[in-house]
Protein backbone atom coordinates (compact mmCIF):
# COMPACT_ATOMS: atom_id res chain seq x y z
CA UNK A 1 0.00 0.00 0.00
CA UNK A 2 0.90 3.30 -0.65
CA UNK A 3 2.59 5.60 2.20
CA UNK A 4 2.64 9.13 3.13
CA UNK A 5 5.57 9.51 5.94
CA UNK A 6 7.10 6.02 5.50
CA UNK A 7 8.80 3.87 2.94
CA UNK A 8 9.33 -0.36 3.08
CA UNK A 9 11.67 -2.78 1.54
CA UNK A 10 11.76 -6.53 1.88
CA UNK A 11 14.38 -9.04 2.03
CA UNK A 12 15.42 -12.39 3.03
CA UNK A 13 13.11 -12.36 5.98
CA UNK A 14 14.30 -8.58 6.69
CA UNK A 15 11.51 -5.65 6.68
CA UNK A 16 12.81 -2.62 6.61
CA UNK A 17 10.69 0.62 7.64
CA UNK A 18 12.02 4.48 6.95
CA UNK A 19 10.46 6.93 8.29
CA UNK A 20 10.50 9.48 5.60
CA UNK A 21 9.16 12.95 5.80
CA UNK A 22 11.88 15.37 5.02
CA UNK A 23 10.51 18.58 5.91
CA UNK A 24 10.51 17.89 9.75
CA UNK A 25 13.35 15.41 9.67
CA UNK A 26 11.24 12.01 9.76
CA UNK A 27 9.34 14.04 13.48
CA UNK A 28 7.05 11.36 14.41
CA UNK A 29 3.04 13.06 14.19
CA UNK A 30 -0.01 11.06 14.46
CA UNK A 31 -0.44 10.23 10.61
CA UNK A 32 3.82 8.81 10.68
CA UNK A 33 2.77 6.92 13.76
CA UNK A 34 -0.70 5.29 12.24
CA UNK A 35 1.41 4.42 9.25
CA UNK A 36 4.44 2.87 11.29
CA UNK A 37 1.69 1.05 13.75
CA UNK A 38 0.28 -0.70 10.53
CA UNK A 39 3.77 -2.07 9.42
CA UNK A 40 4.24 -3.19 12.71
CA UNK A 41 1.39 -4.92 12.88
CA UNK A 42 1.83 -6.23 9.44
CA UNK A 43 5.42 -7.41 10.23
CA UNK A 44 4.00 -9.44 13.31
CA UNK A 45 1.44 -11.47 11.24
CA UNK A 46 3.31 -12.51 9.00
CA UNK A 47 4.93 -15.64 8.26
CA UNK A 48 8.01 -14.44 6.40
CA UNK A 49 8.96 -11.61 7.89
CA UNK A 50 11.58 -12.34 10.84
CA UNK A 51 13.48 -9.04 11.36
CA UNK A 52 12.18 -5.52 11.76
CA UNK A 53 14.67 -2.62 10.81
CA UNK A 54 13.99 0.72 11.31
CA UNK A 55 15.94 3.44 10.10
CA UNK A 56 15.05 7.46 9.16
CA UNK A 57 15.96 8.90 5.75
CA UNK A 58 18.78 11.47 5.74
CA UNK A 59 20.16 12.85 7.50
CA UNK A 60 17.92 12.39 10.65
CA UNK A 61 16.38 9.09 12.34
CA UNK A 62 13.86 10.96 13.81
CA UNK A 63 14.22 14.89 15.01
CA UNK A 64 11.00 14.08 18.01
CA UNK A 65 7.45 14.76 17.94
CA UNK A 66 5.68 16.87 15.53
CA UNK A 67 4.92 20.31 17.62
CA UNK A 68 2.73 21.93 15.61
CA UNK A 69 -0.51 21.40 18.32
CA UNK A 70 1.80 22.68 21.36
CA UNK A 71 1.73 26.21 20.97
CA UNK A 72 -1.89 26.06 21.39
CA UNK A 73 -1.64 23.66 24.27
CA UNK A 74 0.58 26.09 25.76
CA UNK A 75 -1.69 29.07 25.57
CA UNK A 76 -4.37 27.13 27.15
CA UNK A 77 -2.39 26.32 29.83
CA UNK A 78 -1.42 29.47 30.71
CA UNK A 79 -4.63 30.59 30.88
CA UNK A 80 -5.09 28.60 34.41
CA UNK A 81 -3.69 30.27 37.57
CA UNK A 82 -0.26 29.27 38.69
CA UNK A 83 0.17 27.23 41.88
CA UNK A 84 3.12 26.22 44.18
CA UNK A 85 3.25 22.48 44.22
CA UNK A 86 6.25 20.99 43.68
CA UNK A 87 6.81 18.74 40.61
CA UNK A 88 6.22 15.36 42.38
CA UNK A 89 3.20 15.98 44.02
CA UNK A 90 1.93 17.29 40.79
CA UNK A 91 2.57 13.80 39.62
CA UNK A 92 0.30 12.35 42.13
CA UNK A 93 -2.79 11.49 40.78
CA UNK A 94 -4.70 13.70 42.70
CA UNK A 95 -3.59 16.45 41.17
CA UNK A 96 -4.08 15.14 37.40
CA UNK A 97 -7.63 16.45 37.00
CA UNK A 98 -6.60 20.36 35.56
CA UNK A 99 -4.44 18.25 32.33
CA UNK A 100 -5.58 18.81 29.23
CA UNK A 101 -7.09 15.55 28.05
CA UNK A 102 -6.65 16.68 24.35
CA UNK A 103 -2.79 17.13 25.09
CA UNK A 104 -2.39 14.27 26.70
CA UNK A 105 -4.54 11.96 24.43
CA UNK A 106 -2.50 13.60 21.23
CA UNK A 107 0.90 12.55 23.38
CA UNK A 108 -0.35 9.27 24.24
CA UNK A 109 -1.64 8.86 20.43
CA UNK A 110 2.54 8.94 19.77
CA UNK A 111 4.35 7.03 22.67
CA UNK A 112 1.66 4.27 21.19
CA UNK A 113 4.47 3.42 18.41
CA UNK A 114 7.00 3.15 20.70
CA UNK A 115 4.94 0.85 23.08
CA UNK A 116 3.60 -1.26 20.20
CA UNK A 117 7.48 -1.42 18.75
CA UNK A 118 8.52 -2.25 22.26
CA UNK A 119 6.42 -4.98 22.02
CA UNK A 120 7.16 -6.93 19.02
CA UNK A 121 7.25 -10.45 19.36
CA UNK A 122 10.26 -10.85 16.55
CA UNK A 123 13.73 -9.09 16.53
CA UNK A 124 13.94 -5.49 15.69
CA UNK A 125 16.82 -3.58 15.37
CA UNK A 126 17.00 0.26 14.97
CA UNK A 127 20.02 1.67 12.32
CA UNK A 128 20.24 5.12 13.99
CA UNK A 129 21.44 7.52 10.88
CA UNK A 130 21.53 11.00 12.10
CA UNK A 131 19.28 12.67 14.89
CA UNK A 132 17.39 10.44 17.82
CA UNK A 133 16.20 13.68 19.82
CA UNK A 134 13.00 12.91 22.05
CA UNK A 135 10.65 10.55 20.68
CA UNK A 136 13.03 9.38 18.48
CA UNK A 137 15.56 8.31 20.73
CA UNK A 138 13.02 6.46 22.99
CA UNK A 139 11.82 4.49 19.14
CA UNK A 140 15.54 3.67 19.16
CA UNK A 141 15.16 2.26 22.67
CA UNK A 142 12.33 0.13 22.05
CA UNK A 143 14.24 -1.49 19.24
CA UNK A 144 16.19 -4.43 21.14
CA UNK A 145 19.52 -3.44 19.33
CA UNK A 146 20.93 -0.51 17.84
CA UNK A 147 23.29 0.26 15.42
CA UNK A 148 24.38 3.67 15.35
CA UNK A 149 26.70 5.56 12.12
CA UNK A 150 29.38 8.16 12.70
CA UNK A 151 26.39 10.72 12.22
CA UNK A 152 23.99 9.18 15.01
CA UNK A 153 23.10 11.69 17.73
CA UNK A 154 20.75 10.29 20.58
CA UNK A 155 19.42 13.01 22.74
CA UNK A 156 16.74 13.22 25.48
CA UNK A 157 15.86 16.56 24.43
CA UNK A 158 12.65 16.96 26.35
CA UNK A 159 14.46 19.27 29.47
CA UNK A 160 15.25 21.64 26.69
CA UNK A 161 11.43 22.33 26.62
CA UNK A 162 10.93 21.99 30.04
CA UNK A 163 9.24 18.60 29.41
CA UNK A 164 10.29 14.86 30.72
CA UNK A 165 10.45 11.94 28.85
CA UNK A 166 7.20 10.57 28.86
CA UNK A 167 8.32 7.54 26.35
CA UNK A 168 9.09 5.00 28.14
CA UNK A 169 12.86 6.26 28.21
CA UNK A 170 13.05 6.95 32.20
CA UNK A 171 11.94 3.19 32.58
CA UNK A 172 14.89 1.68 29.43
CA UNK A 173 17.55 4.22 29.61
CA UNK A 174 18.35 2.99 32.99
CA UNK A 175 18.65 -0.82 32.73
CA UNK A 176 20.64 -0.14 29.23
CA UNK A 177 23.23 2.98 30.26
CA UNK A 178 22.88 2.66 34.42
CA UNK A 179 21.22 5.22 36.31
CA UNK A 180 24.09 7.80 36.33
CA UNK A 181 24.81 7.96 32.41
CA UNK A 182 20.41 8.11 32.59
CA UNK A 183 20.58 11.07 34.67
CA UNK A 184 23.31 13.15 32.25
CA UNK A 185 21.61 12.77 29.28
CA UNK A 186 17.88 13.39 30.62
CA UNK A 187 19.18 16.51 32.54
CA UNK A 188 21.54 17.78 30.22
CA UNK A 189 19.74 17.40 26.92
CA UNK A 190 23.12 16.94 24.91
CA UNK A 191 23.46 14.69 22.16
CA UNK A 192 25.71 11.72 22.56
CA UNK A 193 27.23 10.63 19.77
CA UNK A 194 27.61 7.15 18.36
CA UNK A 195 30.86 6.11 19.17
CA UNK A 196 30.35 7.15 22.62
CA UNK A 197 26.70 5.37 22.75
CA UNK A 198 28.61 1.95 21.88
CA UNK A 199 31.11 2.97 24.97
CA UNK A 200 27.85 3.49 27.57
CA UNK A 201 26.36 0.47 26.40
CA UNK A 202 23.70 2.15 24.07
CA UNK A 203 24.19 0.78 21.08
CA UNK A 204 25.80 -2.40 19.99
CA UNK A 205 27.69 -1.32 16.81
CA UNK A 206 29.44 1.75 15.84
CA UNK A 207 30.08 1.96 12.01
CA UNK A 208 30.96 4.70 8.93
CA UNK A 209 27.64 6.22 7.62
CA UNK A 210 28.34 4.85 4.51
CA UNK A 211 28.35 1.22 5.87
CA UNK A 212 24.82 1.30 8.38
CA UNK A 213 22.42 0.09 6.18
CA UNK A 214 25.00 -3.08 4.75
CA UNK A 215 26.22 -3.75 8.45
CA UNK A 216 22.21 -3.28 9.50
CA UNK A 217 20.83 -5.58 6.64
CA UNK A 218 23.84 -7.79 7.10
CA UNK A 219 22.84 -8.98 11.10
CA UNK A 220 19.17 -8.46 10.50
CA UNK A 221 19.97 -11.15 7.61
CA UNK A 222 21.93 -13.57 10.17
CA UNK A 223 19.61 -13.26 13.06
CA UNK A 224 16.48 -13.75 10.35
CA UNK A 225 17.87 -17.07 9.45
CA UNK A 226 18.56 -18.38 12.74
CA UNK A 227 15.70 -19.73 15.76
CA UNK A 228 13.57 -16.68 15.93
CA UNK A 229 10.55 -18.46 17.70
CA UNK A 230 12.77 -19.10 20.17
CA UNK A 231 14.24 -15.09 20.16
CA UNK A 232 10.83 -14.19 20.74
CA UNK A 233 10.70 -16.69 23.97
CA UNK A 234 14.15 -15.47 24.94
CA UNK A 235 12.85 -11.58 24.32
CA UNK A 236 9.57 -12.14 26.31
CA UNK A 237 11.59 -13.42 29.18
CA UNK A 238 14.20 -10.40 29.65
CA UNK A 239 11.14 -7.92 29.26
CA UNK A 240 8.98 -9.50 32.15
CA UNK A 241 12.32 -10.12 33.76
CA UNK A 242 12.18 -6.24 35.16
CA UNK A 243 9.40 -7.05 37.06
CA UNK A 244 9.77 -10.64 38.54
CA UNK A 245 11.62 -12.11 41.53
CA UNK A 246 14.29 -14.75 40.13
CA UNK A 247 12.18 -17.89 41.04
CA UNK A 248 9.16 -16.74 39.42
CA UNK A 249 11.28 -16.35 36.71
CA UNK A 250 12.65 -19.77 36.20
CA UNK A 251 8.63 -20.65 36.30
CA UNK A 252 8.12 -18.67 33.16
CA UNK A 253 11.52 -19.90 31.71
CA UNK A 254 10.36 -23.32 31.90
CA UNK A 255 6.56 -22.59 30.44
CA UNK A 256 8.78 -21.22 27.55
CA UNK A 257 11.34 -23.62 27.22
CA UNK A 258 8.38 -25.93 27.12
CA UNK A 259 6.79 -23.93 24.22
CA UNK A 260 9.94 -23.96 22.28
CA UNK A 261 11.06 -27.72 22.47
CA UNK A 262 7.11 -28.07 20.68
CA UNK A 263 8.12 -25.69 17.95
CA UNK A 264 9.13 -27.05 14.54
CA UNK A 265 12.88 -25.07 15.34
CA UNK A 266 13.51 -27.18 17.71
CA UNK A 267 12.93 -30.25 16.01
CA UNK A 268 14.40 -28.57 12.77
CA UNK A 269 17.23 -27.95 15.00
CA UNK A 270 18.17 -31.48 16.48
CA UNK A 271 17.61 -33.08 13.28
CA UNK A 272 20.14 -30.83 11.69
CA UNK A 273 23.13 -31.35 14.56
CA UNK A 274 22.42 -35.13 14.19
CA UNK A 275 22.55 -34.85 10.63
CA UNK A 276 25.60 -32.91 10.62
CA UNK A 277 24.42 -30.26 8.38
CA UNK A 278 23.03 -26.50 8.69
CA UNK A 279 19.84 -26.18 10.10
CA UNK A 280 17.40 -23.96 8.09
CA UNK A 281 14.71 -22.82 10.52
CA UNK A 282 11.25 -21.44 9.88
CA UNK A 283 10.97 -18.78 12.80
CA UNK A 284 7.72 -21.42 14.18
Amino acid sequence: MPFEYITTQESDGVLVVTMNDPKTRNALGMSMANELIGEFDRFERSQDLRVLVLTGADPSFCSGANVRDFGRNIAAREAEAADEQLPWQKFHPVYNAHLHQDSAEHIRGIVRTAVRLYHLQKPTIAAVNGAAYGIGNGLALSCDLRVASDKAQFCEAFVRNGLIPADGSCWQLPKIIGMANTYMMQYSGEPVGGEEAQRIGLCNRFVPHDELLPETLDLAKKLAQGATYAMSMSKALVQRGYSMDFLSHIEEAHIAQDLARASSDHKEGVAAFLEKRRPVFRGR
